[in-house]
């Protein structure tokens, strides 16, 4: 037997002893425990665990009831970090709360566990008699993968590195199945006429126990106290550490700055550019609810995004209350409160978006993926609602806001960290990366780094917590919005203002029709640029191209060439090159040469002074009739209502169809054209 076995066995026995066979306390002592907490030990028991306090329950026996039962248990498992759930799972499994013992088995310091069972106890999960019913429930029959304990347990085996490399002491085949088992599950079924070779060695020694289950097959059972001394005597296979920031990539805090306030100015331009596209065609609202594809790939298309962008922009704008549906509730429009957005600052702009995208449910990056019944699920649909979503963008700003100021983080390290802080509350694939998106896109990260308007909307989400929290990713109140909303948004505001770049109010134009912005335009500037030029590059500084559909933009904004002339050379230091005065003049000479207007009812005329009749009608001005051509009127009310209005003015119009024959009522009630044969009788 080697020295490392030797030692295992002594520091085992009693441990082994006493393991997992125990059961977990009684009903009734659980109800003995928390009726003998005091008045505020009961409240910070219902407070850690709400799920116990609806419906109130009648007395302490009923209490003790739910909060030993297994679904209640794991609601408050789901909240416990790694190393946590791991003291209560070894509770379970070696049925000691020793803190030394514990530590040992655990590789962690007995001062750190014992800190952790205290938890545990607050939370009634474990209490002086052992684990409540519902713990010994959830770890199963197999707690860390070990099996039963043996009453009469064989001299324990070396350890499995030992045994790997002292390749005389068993045989390849029995150390494979010794490897197979030794971390669980520590039950092996062998399968009708299937052999074990290395069984009978591990038999002889009494490293495992083979058994016949209900339906005569066999199984070999590791025994518990076989298992442990193949792990070396610990527990867990992995160590119980946090994921290590060494690898993390530390930023200036000048870097961060900078590119957190170009992403924070460029999202509040693409959602004014998203209302303004609104504006003129809103998304329809489809049968099965949620705005459809063709709408999410025009608004791409007009903000120069992809789709999964504009998805996310739609979201937002939502989420803030930028968007609402019109009258008839059928089509997203820009809502009541997206006037006085658009005019605000930019940083109050930005605020809003921010503080809307912590409290936010929405889950965009899911738009144009099947839901289970195979469905496209589109923007603004019901089954991108998830309560989780939320949850998740605030536990991911607590994460970054624990960091120290500039460490960039990857999806990776985050999902990582997020499971050591949660582990059985899974974050779903793919999750993680898209809200690590959406925060840079709004700028709250600069370059992956939480920004200073970031760290502020963090600590607005952050929870108390608990001290033995080792990752603040868990440190969150899961429901709620953030308190103070007026004041959020304040110190939001004058912390994007502080990382924002002065403004430059100068507009140097080039010949070749290029204009570049040395810096951030001020609000005039960038104005007048949306409207009559294309960007080319954004950055340190602004580079941007005159074109002939890029100045008919401003025109058809409501400039005349003159007044854009004039607008673009009170910005510019020199007067502006022909090029572009040229182009402005060309665009404005062809702009409005052909004109559309929107009519509903065409009318023919014969007589004119009729025609002249008709226009000056006081009782016809709710059409609001308008003479296109001699005895040729139209009118955006439907033909119906014309129809209407003229009979009721004394008039005998008649409906025609579009090659100016007349639309007769037939006798059925139907409606056939004039001049159509009527239908051979049946």
């Amino acid at each position: 037997m080697s020295t490392g076995a030797q030692q295992n066995d002594a520091a085992g026995a009693e441990r082994d002893a006493r393991a997992h066979d125990a059961p977990g306390t009684s009903v009734e002592g659980l109800a003995a425990h928390i009726a003998a907490l005091s008045d505020v030990d009961v409240a910070a028991l219902l407070a850690a665990r709400p799920d116990l306090t609806t419906p109130p329950s009648a007395s302490f026996t009923a209490l003790a009831a739910r909060a030993g039962a297994r679904s209640s248990v794991e609601a408050a498992l789901a909240r416990l970090d790694a190393p946590t759930l791991a003291v209560a799972e070894a509770v379970v499994a070696l049925g000691t709360q020793e803190a030394t013992v514990l530590a040992e088995a655990l590789g962690l310091e007995a001062d750190d566990v014992a800190a952790r069972l205290e938890r545990l106890t607050r939370l009634s999960l474990v209490i002086e008699a052992g684990p409540v019913p519902g713990l010994v429930d959830v770890f199963g029959p197999h707690p860390f993968g070990l099996g039963p304990a043996a009453a009469d347990p064989p001299p324990p085996p070396p350890t499995l590195a030992e045994l790997q490399t002292d390749s005389g002491e068993v045989s390849r085949a029995a150390l494979g199945m010794l490897r197979a088992l030794a971390w669980g599950p520590p039950v092996g079924t062998l399968r009708a006429g299937g052999r074990a070779p290395g069984a009978a060695e591990l038999l002889e020694r009494g490293w495992l126990v083979r058994e016949h289950d209900a339906a005569g097959r066999t199984r070999f059972i590791m025994p518990r106290q076989v298992a442990l001394a193949l792990r070396g005597g610990v527990l867990p296979r992995e160590p119980l550490t946090a994921p290590s920031t060494a690898e993390l990539e530390v930023l200036p805090a000048d870097a961060v700055a900078s590119e957190a306030a170009r992403h924070a100015e460029e999202v509040v331009r693409l959602i004014g550019g998203l209302l303004a596209e609104w504006g003129r065609e809103g998304g329809p609202i489809l049968r099965t609810g949620g705005v459809g594809v063709r709408a999410l790939t025009r608004t791409a298309e007009a903000l120069d995004v992809e789709t999964g962008t504009a998805a996310t922009l739609i979201e937002a704008a939502a989420a803030a209350g930028l968007l609402g549906l019109d009258d008839a509730g059928a089509t997203w429009v820009p809502a009541a409160m997206a006037a006085p957005w658009l005019g605000a600052e930019l940083p109050e702009r930005w605020a809003a978006l921010a503080a809307a995208w912590a409290a936010s449910a929405r889950t965009a990056w899911l738009v144009g993926r099947r839901n289970d019944d195979g469905t496209l699920r589109p923007v603004l649909g019901a089954d991108v609602e998830a309560a989780w979503a939320r949850t998740l963008r605030r536990r991911l700003l607590a994460l970054l806001d624990s960091l120290p100021e500039g460490t960039a983080v990857t999806p990776t390290w985050v999902r990582a960290a997020l499971t050591f802080a949660r582990p059985r509350r899974p974050v779903p694939e793919g999750a993680v990366s898209a809200v690590l998106a959406e925060a840079e896109l709004l700028g709250l990260t600069g370059g992956g780094a939480l920004s200073r308007a970031g760290r502020v909307l963090a600590g607005s989400v952050r929870g108390t917590g608990h001290s033995h929290d080792s990752d603040a990713g868990g440190q969150v109140d899961d429901g709620g919005e953030p308190g103070d909303e007026e004041g959020l948004a304040a110190r939001l505001e004058d912390a994007l203002a502080a990382d924002l770049p002065e403004p430059v109010d100068m507009l140097l134009v080039q010949s070749d029709l290029t204009a570049i912005v040395p810096g951030r335009p001020a609000p005039a500037l960038a104005e007048v640029l949306e409207r009559c030029a294309v960007v080319e590059s954004r950055g340190g500084a602004l580079t941007v191209r005159f074109t002939p559909e890029s100045v008919r933009g401003a025109l058809d904004a409501g400039y005349s060439g003159d007044e854009l002339v004039e607008e673009l050379s009170g910005h510019t230091p020199t007067p502006l090159p022909s090029a572009l005065t040229v182009l402005v003049d060309d665009a404005a000479r062809r702009h409005g040469a052909v004109r559309v207007r929107e009519v509903a009812s065409v009318l023919r005329v014969g007589d004119p002074a009729v025609a002249a009749g008709l226009v000056s009608e006081g009782r016809l001005t709710d059409l609001a009739l308008a003479e296109l051509a001699p005895g040729v009127l139209v009118s955006s009310a439907p033909s119906g209502r014309v129809l209407r209005e003229l009979r009721s003015a004394g008039l005998a119009p008649v409906l025609e169809d579009d090659s100016g024959r007349p639309i007769i009522a037939g006798d059925g009630g139907g409606v056939r054209r004039g001049g159509a044969p009527a239908p051979e009788p049946a």
